[in-house]
C-alpha cells in the first residue's frame, strides 16, 4: 500500500531535504536548495501543496507541487519552481521501480482527498516529453476527472554533448562557428578578455548582481520588462546563490562525495552561520561547487556574465547577462566560448543551454528536446465551467490583440 501526505508547512518539506536529494538523483532544479528559495519569494501568491507518497514508511515519491488563485482561474496548481523561474524537466520525483504505482497514488488523491478537493486547475510547466511516469500520471489523473489534458508546446531544452573535450566538440561544429571560438580564445591569449569564476560566496553575489544589471538592460532596450522587473525573482535568484553555495555538488553515479562537504551539506542551520568555511571549501576545491557563476570582462569592463549549475553529467546555463554597450566586441561568443572550455575543465560530459529557442544554441551543436504544459480542469463542475470561461477570454484577448495590431498596421 502507498499512503499519500500533503505537506503545507516550509519546516515540512525542509524534514524531507534528504528524500528530495535521494530521488532528484542530481538534477539541480529538483533539489531543496533550488526550490526552498522559490517558496520564500514567492510565499505570498503561492501556498505549498506538496504531495508525498510513502511506502512502509519510506518516501518512494515526491509530486511538489503549490497552489494559487485568480478570478478566472480559481485555484490553481503549478509546480515549485515555476512562474518567471521557469525551471526545467520538472515532474515526479521517484525511482523508475516505483513510477507507476506512485503516478496513480498521486492521480487518484488530487481526484478523491477531501484535504485537495477544492483545486480547480493544474497548469504543469517544464515536463519534457516521454516522460512515462508523467504520462501516467496524466492519463490516469484525465481518466478520473473526464477532462481531456491539454498539452501545449513549450520552449525546447537545448544540449550540447562535450565528450571528448574542446577538440572533439569544436570538431562537431561548423567553420563559421568555430572561428567565433578561436577569435575568443584569441581575445583572451590577447589580455583583451578576461573569464573569472566566483571561489566564494562574496564574489559569487557580487558577479550575480553585475549579471542582473546586464541582464535587464538588454531587455528594457528592446522593450520588453525582464524576469527582474518581478521582484520576487530577484529575491529568489539571490536566495537560491546562497542556499546552492552551501549544497555541494557530487557526483551520483559515484557518491563518493567528501564526508566533510556532506556535513556542510547537511547542516544547513551551522553552515549558514559559518559562510567563510563555505567559501574556503569552495577555493580549495573548484570541482565540487555546485552554482557556477562567472563574469567576462573586456578591457577591464563588465561584458557579460553567466549563472550556471552542475546537474549530474551536465553545466546547465540558467541566466546569463550581456553589456550592450560592448555588442561589437561579440562578449555572447565570448561567454559562450569561456563557460564551455570551463565546463570541460570540470569533466562534464554535456552542456545545457536550457529552455529558449535562440538561434545560437543550434550553431553551437545543441540538439532540442521538446517540453510541454499541461492544463488539465478538476471534476467539479464549478471548475470545468471556470476552466470554459478561461479558455473563452484567453481566445478573446488573442484574437483583440491580433486586430489591434492588424489595425495599427503594425
Amino acid at each position: 500500500m502507498i499512503q499519500v501526505e500533503c505537506v503545507r508547512e516550509r519546516a515540512g518539506l525542509e524534514a524531507l531535504r534528504n528524500d528530495f536529494d535521494r530521488l532528484s538523483q542530481g538534477a539541480a532544479m529538483q533539489r531543496l536548495s533550488w526550490l526552498l528559495p522559490w517558496c520564500e519569494a514567492y510565499r505570498a501568491s503561492h501556498r505549498l501543496k506538496v504531495l508525498v507518497a510513502r511506502q512502509q514508511g519510506r518516501v518512494i515519491g515526491i509530486l511538489p507541487l503549490a497552489e494559487t488563485s485568480s478570478t478566472i482561474g480559481g485555484s490553481t496548481l503549478v509546480f515549485l519552481g515555476s512562474d518567471k523561474v521557469c525551471s526545467d524537466n520538472l515532474g515526479i520525483l521517484c525511482s523508475g521501480t516505483d513510477g507507476i504505482e506512485v503516478a496513480n497514488a498521486f492521480a487518484d488523491w488530487l481526484h478523491e482527498s477531501p484535504h485537495c478537493s477544492h483545486w480547480d486547475l493544474l497548469d504543469l510547466d517544464g515536463i519534457c516529453v516521454n516522460n512515462e511516469i508523467m504520462d501516467q500520471f496524466g492519463q490516469r489523473l484525465s481518466q478520473l476527472t473526464s477532462s481531456v489534458m491539454e498539452r501545449k508546446p513549450s520552449p525546447n531544452c537545448w544540449e550540447a554533448c562535450l565528450e571528448g573535450g574542446t577538440s572533439a566538440f569544436q570538431s562537431r561544429l561548423t567553420k563559421r562557428a568555430r572561428r567565433f571560438l578561436r577569435e575568443a580564445n584569441s581575445e583572451r591569449e590577447a589580455g583583451r578578455s578576461c573569464f573569472e569564476v566566483a571561489k566564494t560566496l562574496d564574489q559569487a553575489i557580487t558577479f550575480s548582481h553585475e549579471i542582473q544589471v546586464m541582464h535587464q538592460r538588454r531587455w528594457e532596450e528592446r522593450g520588453i520588462d525582464g524576469c527582474f522587473a518581478v521582484n520576487e525573482f530577484g529575491h529568489f535568484l539571490e536566495g537560491a546563490i546562497r542556499s546552492m553555495w552551501l549544497d555541494p555538488w557530487s557526483d551520483p553515479a559515484t557518491c563518493c562525495a567528501d564526508p566533510v562537504k556532506l556535513t556542510v551539506a547537511s547542516n544547513d542551520s551551522a553552515a549558514s552561520n559559518d559562510l567563510a568555511a563555505s567559501n574556503d571549501l569552495a577555493a580549495s576545491n573548484e570541482t565540487q561547487q555546485r552554482v557556477v557563476i562567472g563574469l567576462l570582462s573586456i578591457d577591464g569592463k563588465p561584458a557579460a556574465g553567466v549563472i550556471a549549475m552542475r546537474d549530474r553529467g551536465a553545466l546547465d546555463l540558467y541566466l546569463a547577462g550581456m553589456n550592450p554597450d560592448l555588442a561589437d566586441r561579440q562578449p555572447g561568443w565570448q561567454l559562450n566560448a569561456f563557460t564551455i572550455m570551463h565546463a570541460v575543465e570540470l569533466e562534464c560530459t554535456r552542456y545545457n543551454f536550457m529552455r529558449g529557442d535562440e538561434e545560437y544554441k543550434a550553431r553551437l551543436g545543441a540538439l532540442p528536446t521538446a517540453q510541454q504544459r499541461w492544463l488539465i480542469a478538476s471534476a467539479r463542475w464549478s471548475s470545468q465551467l471556470r476552466n470554459k470561461a478561461y479558455r473563452t477570454a484567453v481566445h478573446v484577448k488573442k484574437w483583440w490583440q491580433g486586430q489591434k495590431v492588424e489595425g495599427v498596421g503594425v
